[in-house]
């Protein structure tokens, strides 16, 4: 498990640039060419391993945790330094960056390959791989989604408007009722046609979006569904009603432009 949380701590520096240990301190992404700074303050705009661990695993954050400190405890030496393998070495004042950290951060190229460093070599090919996979999954994401909202816009059904024969009335004066407060309610799972206003491949990243709440709505009235590609999008609203789908995303698009509708099956 403690390979596991070293990937983790490498993907989120490459990805995100940052990464939080709790109890130790944060590792972030700087400058040009890139370099990694420590510090041993946390702050909300930081992601917290704990978190990754938890989705990666399906876990509660007590587990996430236990295996945290059980990972710290292995890789904490007895100078206090701690060892981070592909990251670096986190010391009290400073962090030393490894070489393999270094080269995917910057691009750099891998040295010549001797017998004695084949395994490296591979190992460098391997992140290489996961790099390219990984961008190419966002771009399918991006066609898939601009896909979909074709399609649904040209399943829009518009009704003939109904006319009502005159009748003549005698002119009464109308009581004009107070307006109805519409109180937001978070949608309901399982609907078909869901607003979605974000999609993010790390369930926290999701969760964040809401909290911000981009359409004004109430942080609590947003509903985190998994994606069947194991990616995670933040709804607004849901609906069995396409027509009714059609018409909210129009409302919400007023709001924020990268609004489309999802449709579950």
């Amino acid at each position: 498990m403690s390979t596991v949380v070293n990937k983790i701590i490498f993907n989120c520096l490459v990805q995100y640039g940052n990464v939080a240990l709790p109890e130790v301190g944060t590792l972030s992404v700087v400058g040009s060419p890139k370099k990694v700074t420590f510090s041993d303050k946390i702050t909300d705009s930081h992601i917290p391993v704990t978190d990754i661990i938890a989705d990666h695993g399906g876990l509660t954050a007590e587990e996430a945790m236990n295996i945290y400190h059980d990972w710290l405890q292995g890789a904490q030496r007895e100078d206090g330094t701690i060892c981070v393998e592909s990251v670096g070495v986190i010391t009290p004042r400073h962090f030393d960056i490894d070489q393999e950290l270094q080269r995917a951060l910057n691009g750099d190229e891998l040295p010549t390959a001797t017998l004695n460093e084949k395994s490296g070599f591979r190992l460098g090919n391997i992140l290489l791989i996961v790099v390219l996979i990984l961008l190419l999954a966002l771009a399918w994401m991006g066609i898939s989604r601009y896909v979909l909202n074709q399609k649904e816009a040209k399943e829009v059904v518009i009704e003939e408007p109904t006319v009502v024969p005159f009748e003549e009335q005698s002119v009464e004066v109308a009581v004009v009722p107070e307006p109805e407060v519409v109180v937001p309610t978070p949608p309901a799972a399982n609907k078909r046609y869901n607003i979605a206003v974000g999609v993010f491949s790390i369930k926290y990243n999701a969760r964040a979006c809401a909290k911000q709440d981009p359409l004004g709505i109430g942080a609590d009235n947003y509903l985190i569904a998994p994606f069947p590609s194991g990616l995670w999008v933040v709804i607004a609203h849901s609906t069995d009603n396409l027509a009714e789908a059609e018409r909210m995303r129009l409302k919400y698009k007023k709001m924020q432009s990268d609004v489309w509708v999802y449709r579950r099956y």
